[in-house]
């Protein structure tokens, strides 16, 4: 009788873990929020005052790639293009495209996820 009244109070407290879980796996997804996305270029993103930039103009097309970040795929391209810089797509929702390797210190690549940039850098 002993090993009964166990296994019980043992699936009994499973049963309630799993409740307990599951209910805050509801309200938790209930209460979620998500970032609205830029459509304005990121305040945050600084220049790099390091002495092996290559140009001053890679050393602003750095900042620019910077700012971009989570913008929609349309506004960064049109606020980089506005700035003079040549965009690049370098991956779109999980597909990496094949890029040459040559320097250019106008030229910023983009990472897409989902109409997003994710990533964005200036080679």
């Amino acid at each position: 009788m002993r090993n009964r009244a166990a296994v019980g109070v043992g699936v009994a407290g499973i049963m309630v873990a799993i409740g307990a879980f599951l209910l805050g796996l509801i309200s938790g997804a209930e209460s979620a929020t998500v970032s609205v996305v830029r459509d304005t270029p990121n305040v945050h993103c600084y220049q790099d005052t390091s002495p092996d930039q290559f140009t001053e103009q890679h050393t602003q097309t750095k900042v620019l790639a910077c700012q971009v970040v989570g913008m929609t795929k349309q506004a960064a391209v049109d606020y980089l293009e506005a700035e003079g810089r040549t965009v690049r797509i370098a991956s779109e929702d999980g597909e990496y495209f094949a890029l040459t390797e040559d320097y250019r210190d106008d030229r910023v690549n983009l990472d897409i996820l989902v109409g997003l940039v994710v990533g964005a850098n200036a080679w």
